[in-house]
């Protein structure tokens, strides 16, 4: 069964919002955002997500991104839709209402140094620094299949 999930790249002051997770002795970064309900649009998927993962509002612009998640092992084939999206008022406070399990912050993250962090989807960051750190106007929507 194929999934479907939103996620919301957030940049404030050549920064991006990430959700930080630890899992083991591993820590890593996730966009924002989460599975779609059945019955559920995209863009009211997303709001939910920012508001249980962040607990702010945000309005949703253009579609950036689009990924696939594939995991033979444990039966996942999930495509995520990745929205550039902006808060109704700068972010100043953030505080998870629904924290995701192994979730343990929330960061705002230079968008320059996006290759040092380990974010997923891992191909994001080469198109992250194309699109916001002014290295090329290049971008490919469609990051392929992985992590």
């Amino acid at each position: 069964m194929i999934r479907s999930a939103a996620r919301a790249l957030l940049i404030q002051d050549d920064h991006f919002l990430a959700v930080k997770y630890k899992e083991k002795d591993r820590v890593y970064y996730a966009l924002p955002g989460g599975g779609q309900e059945e019955g559920e649009s995209l863009h009211i998927n997303l709001q939910r997500e920012c508001q249980e993962e962040l607990g702010i509002h945000v309005k949703i612009g253009e579609l950036l991104f689009v990924r696939e998640w594939i995991d033979e092992e444990l039966c996942i084939h999930q495509i995520e839709f990745i929205f550039e999206c902006t808060p109704h008022r700068k972010i100043i406070d953030i505080k998870s209402e629904i924290p995701d399990p192994n979730q343990i912050g929330i960061e705002w993250l230079p968008i320059s140094d996006v290759m040092n962090y380990h974010i997923y989807p891992l191909q994001m960051r080469e198109q992250l620094l194309a699109k916001f750190g002014g290295h090329s106007n290049i971008v490919s929507v469609y990051l392929g299949e992985g992590n």
